[in-house]
């Protein structure tokens, strides 16, 4: 499911060659253009992101890491099968993380911070420009997940940011709406200091993009029936 923060936030901005080269690679799977089965050319790879091929097969060792693709000895390296419940997981232990995040949040957000929410939360239903939601979702997790994560809770979240597509609301069209409705809830929750309420929306949200993304693969024939 990409500035070039987490489809659903959290972590944070990736400069790295290989993680530019791996995010392009993540996108390419889950926009449907890259299919379970697929061999992976990595010479077209290097060519459209002009770099050499080092950071391609850094990126592909990181990508076998997280189980989105596999080589084959003197075959190359081609696209992991994954079913909509591999999906599905990934975003729900997300969100469960995320959500322990809220909660905490909730009684550590200052008025000022809280405001900002809120601020950024109307900006999103303001401005439509994929790019522009990005930055905003960033800003909206990161700010809540520095409030309520400890350093270990925050790793955890880099981790597992880092293995969802970059550019969801490019590649998701129609997301940024349900997501900025998720947001106020989230905000709603917040702004009233109630943890347990702020937990659930957040788990409900991310659990939401996991969904969204599973039946936009779906709709681009990512899967056949054997796959549901």
């Amino acid at each position: 499911m990409t500035i070039v923060p987490s489809a659903i936030g959290g972590g944070s901005i990736r400069t790295n060659l290989k993680d530019v080269v791996a995010d392009h690679i993540r996108n390419l799977i889950f926009s449907g253009q890259l299919r379970p089965g697929h061999k992976v050319d990595q010479d077209e790879i290097a060519e459209v992101l002009g770099v050499s091929k080092l950071p391609v097969r850094e990126a592909l060792i990181l990508l076998e890491n997280e189980a989105l693709v596999r080589g084959v000895p003197r075959r190359g390296v081609f696209v992991a099968p994954l079913t909509p419940d591999d999906v599905r997981d990934h975003y729900e232990i997300y969100g469960m993380v995320e959500g322990i995040a809220a909660r905490r949040a909730a009684q550590n957000l200052s008025d000022d911070e809280l405001e900002k929410l809120a601020d950024i939360t109307s900006q999103m239903h303001k401005d439509d420009l994929p790019e522009r939601q990005e930055k905003l979702n960033y800003e909206f997790h990161r700010a809540i997940n520095i409030a309520g994560g400890t350093p270990k809770l925050l790793t955890v979240l880099h981790l597992l940011s880092k293995t969802m597509p970059a550019r969801f609301f490019e590649i998701a069209g129609g997301w940024s709406e349900i997501a900025g409705d998720q947001h106020r809830q989230i905000e709603a929750a917040l702004r009233v200091r109630d943890g347990a309420a702020a937990e659930k929306a957040m788990a409900q949200h991310i659990l939401s993009g996991g969904e969204y993304a599973v039946e936009m693969l779906r709709e681009s024939g990512f899967w056949n029936d054997d796959a549901e």
